[in-house]
């Protein structure tokens, strides 16, 4: 069953000949050894070496890298982008109270709940104090001047 001879000379057993020494004395490693040779014959999927398939592997994870480069960019953008129209929001709420408009649609929504649709410049009384911010201090004084004729 084992090659003494082969294992003396420093030579590795043969594997095949190992399996049908253990064949030759068992019923069932002989059904065995016919399954496994009539699969050894097919491949288990469509890649036939492992060569292939380390490559496939490598392509994928490629993608995957730059997937996750091009995910964590549009992230950072879309961050960006975000903050950036916060910022100019709150701009134009501030420039919409300096001249007396609604800071949510400046009077062109008719379904807006802060005016339905009337908050146009000049609507209401100008916040002096962010108009003097935004335009110097002399506008707010020509606006108090205005309103008090």
């Amino acid at each position: 069953m084992f090659d003494a001879a082969a294992h003396a000379a420093g030579l590795a057993p043969d594997p095949a000949a190992m399996l049908q020494d253990l064949a030759a004395g068992d019923s069932r490693m002989a059904a065995l050894m016919e399954l496994m040779q009539a699969q050894r014959g097919q491949p288990c999927n469509d890649l036939e070496a492992p060569d292939e398939r380390d490559e496939l592997i490598a392509e994928i994870s490629a993608r995957l890298d730059a997937a996750e480069a091009r995910l964590t960019k549009m992230t950072r953008i879309a961050r960006q982008l975000h903050e950036a129209g916060r910022s100019a929001s709150l701009r134009l709420s501030r420039l919409a109270a300096a001249l007396g408009a609604c800071g949510l649609c400046w009077g062109d929504d008719p379904a807006c709940l802060g005016c339905r649709g009337r908050g146009r410049p000049g609507m209401v009384r100008p916040d002096p104090q962010i108009r003097a911010e935004l335009f110097g201090p002399q506008s707010s004084a020509r606006e108090a001047a205005m309103h008090s004729h």
